[in-house]
């Protein structure tokens, strides 16, 4: 064993403190700083090759570093200057949020909050009644900073806010051209009624819409980067060729016909199918929301039925201004014309054309005379003298039938388009000189939506729904028409916006009005489900999204099928009688539960209405008075709630965050003015010294 010892296990080599010159050959640190290092596994032989990785940007200091590892929050703003300490202590603010939190998990995931415990639901239901008591002062006290500076915020909306809104204003005025334009009242109607109640059923669905040709929209939750609807997209404009962007139910492509001739051919659709009336979806969410202006148009037109008979079929139309809104409503208008291009994939965005969703054409009346005239052999002097006669009276009405300039108008494109010939080497229309007036008549019949996103409108669904009076056991059967734009990953989707102005102190609160009629979208609709987006008026970001589908709304708001059935059988009931000819229904929020009936049928007396869409803005006004409603908010959770781990519509528990009173300084007793004195004269003095 003596071998062993005389062994030195703890041997080691010496330490070598420097650096010898085969060392940095063979080291990779000289090249990184020469910036001349080069990727061991790409081939070659040459050690000037140029420098595969960019090291002074690699080393360079990030200046978003820092902000990519902050929490993103939707719609923070800075604090509000709050009067006085929440009356909830700061241990409760955070075990009620833990609870709210729960209720809605897809809020700022990126916040970590604790599920709540048994003792965070007994302390949450225990301070209901001081949280009450707290959210009402509250409400007051964000009404009188809306009225003293928060007001201003909703004035001015951005550009692409009022071109959407203009698209919107023009198209529908476009529309109207070929209703009267002067109208006088004739009667008042209710749209509720105490003694009545009425029941709505589902009946028939006589026209379906395939979901699957619908664009998918991607959900926006969770919001972790800004997220902004405010971009500048394609709107709509005014088309003379096509009016109403409408395809009517027994065609596959949008109609040429007027608004007044669409509503004829729908009252013949609706008769056809048992039905005395027939509306679009849009007239009845405003007979649901009476907070507000509105004016629908409406008609009563003759149908034959299939023994010959002449029926009066009333139509309900869309909802047209007859001047420009205030700004909260212009914002709301273009942020939902905003939104239905706003969450929509670029891969899904060719949907957007509608073009999929076609319906076997039949044939109906005017296809059949368009034919006939197109079988007709017509010599070219007839070719060159087609012309079209446009003699309107005052009140809007034409001697000429309506059902025949249309068709003179379509059987002169067609003419047109397959006699396309250059206008030089023509001798047909360089005989009568006629250049000038072809290419204005070709101008004025252009079609300015062709080869657009809005060639072809959304699909749209028929479905026959019968109201049964309980009281008087009387029936309407009704025909109801509903656009569907968009689909999510269940069903389809309706997009609703609700534009904020206060987020630094809340979410708004939908009324009771608004409540109603979108749940009605939801009862015409099956398998559809709403998403409300909260988004700031002035900027356009969106900070909260809920989607609910019909269960939900009824556990939350209770069931509202009563009360639409209600005011849309009252309604009905009220207009049922009324002579053939265009009307238009009425209605301000100074009415109450009623509208106003305008007629076309013009006598002495009465109040008198006319059509004139110019640049007629808002009055004064009425504008200062829709801004002086503040909105109401709701205890509804936002991302900044809980990133401050504060409750909605309650007051700050931090001592730091309450405003502090500017004390005004003590008034200073200023001293007296100097006592004014008279200069001594220099000659006494003079005299004193001798």
């Amino acid at each position: 064993m003596e071998h062993i010892r005389q062994f030195d296990w703890c041997y080691s080599e010496p330490d070598r403190y420097f650096v010898n010159e085969e060392d940095l050959d063979n080291c990779v640190t000289e090249k990184i700083l020469r910036n001349q290092f080069h990727n061991p596994m790409a081939s070659s032989d040459s050690e000037d090759e140029k420098p595969t990785f960019d090291w002074d940007k690699i080393f360079s200091r990030d200046e978003t570093s820092d902000k990519q590892h902050r929490t993103f929050v939707p719609g923070l703003r800075g604090l509000p200057p709050f009067p006085k300490l929440s009356a909830l202590t700061h241990q409760q603010h955070y075990q009620c949020l833990k609870v709210l939190c729960a209720q809605s998990p897809h809020i700022l995931v990126q916040e970590f909050v604790p599920r709540p415990t048994k003792q965070d639901y007994k302390v949450f239901e225990e301070v209901q009644a001081i949280y009450a008591k707290e959210q009402k002062e509250f409400i007051e006290w964000a009404k009188s900073l809306w009225t003293t500076g928060h007001c201003i915020r909703a004035l001015r909306p951005k550009p692409p806010v009022e071109s959407a809104y203009e698209a919107e204003y023009q198209t529908r005025a476009k529309g109207l051209e070929s209703f009267p334009k002067n109208y006088q009242m004739a009667a008042q109607i209710p749209l509720e009624s105490n003694n009545e109640k009425f029941e709505m059923m589902f009946e028939k669905e006589l026209i379906s819409v395939d979901i699957s040709v619908l664009p998918q929209i991607k959900s926006p939750e969770p919001i972790r980067s800004r997220l902004s609807i405010m971009s500048p997209i394609a709107v709509p404009e005014p088309c003379t060729k096509h009016p109403c962007r409408f395809v009517l139910p027994n065609e596959s492509t949008t109609t040429i016909l007027p608004l007044t001739e669409v509503h004829r051919e729908l009252a013949q659709y609706a008769l056809e199918n048992g039905a005395q009336f027939i509306a679009s979806e849009k007239a009845l969410k405003c007979l649901m929301e009476v907070d507000r202006y509105w004016t629908v148009c409406l008609s009563v037109c003759e149908a034959f039925t299939l023994d010959g008979e002449k029926r009066n079929v009333l139509v309900l139309g869309n909802e047209f201004f007859l001047m420009r809104e205030c700004a909260q409503m212009r914002t709301y208008r273009a942020f939902r014309h905003l939104l239905q291009y706003a969450f929509v994939p670029d891969l899904e965005k060719s949907k957007l054309f509608y073009k999929n969703n076609k319906r076997p054409e039949r044939k109906n009346y005017l296809s059949s005379r368009v034919n006939e005239e197109e079988d007709r052999e017509v010599s070219s002097d007839d070719e060159d003298s087609l012309f079209i006669v446009a003699d309107t009276q005052p009140n809007g009405n034409s001697d000429t039938d309506p059902m025949e300039t249309d068709e003179v108008k379509s059987l002169d494109e067609e003419v047109s388009k397959q006699t396309k010939v250059d206008p030089v080497s023509s001798p047909v229309k360089g005989v009568n000189g006629n250049k000038n007036k072809n290419k204005d008549k070709n101008d004025f019949y252009k079609c300015t939506c062709e080869d657009t996103l809005f060639e072809r409108p959304p699909p749209r669904s028929f479905r026959k729904w019968r109201l049964r009076n309980i009281t008087s056991q009387e029936n309407y059967d009704v025909v109801v028409h509903c656009a569907h734009k968009v689909k999510g990953e269940v069903g389809e989707v309706i997009l609703e916006p609700i534009p904020e102005y206060q987020l630094d102190l809340g979410a708004s609160q939908l009324s009771k009005e608004k409540m109603r009629s979108l749940a009605l979208s939801l009862y015409l609709r099956k398998n559809a489900s709403l998403m409300n987006i909260r988004i700031e008026g002035p900027s356009g970001d969106v900070v909260r999204c809920d989607t609910v589908n019909l269960d939900d709304l009824v556990k939350s708001d209770g069931d509202m099928l009563p009360a639409i059935s209600n005011v849309v059988g009252t309604t009905l009931n009220q207009l049922q009688g009324l002579l053939p000819g265009h009307y238009l229904l009425q209605h301000e929020p100074s009415h109450g539960t009623n509208a106003l009936l305008y007629s076309s049928r013009l006598s002495d007396g009465g109040e008198r209405l006319t059509l004139d869409f110019g640049c007629k803005q808002l009055p004064e006004a009425d504008e200062a008075k829709s801004l002086k409603a503040p909105p109401i908010l709701a205890p509804i959770l936002l991302p900044a709630h809980k990133f401050r781990k504060i409750l909605p519509c309650a007051f700050t528990p931090n001592e730091t965050q309450v405003a502090k009173e500017t004390r005004r300084p003590a008034n200073k007793q200023k001293a007296p003015p100097q006592a004014l004195t008279w200069p001594k004269k220099r000659g006494k003095k003079s005299k004193r010294k001798n």
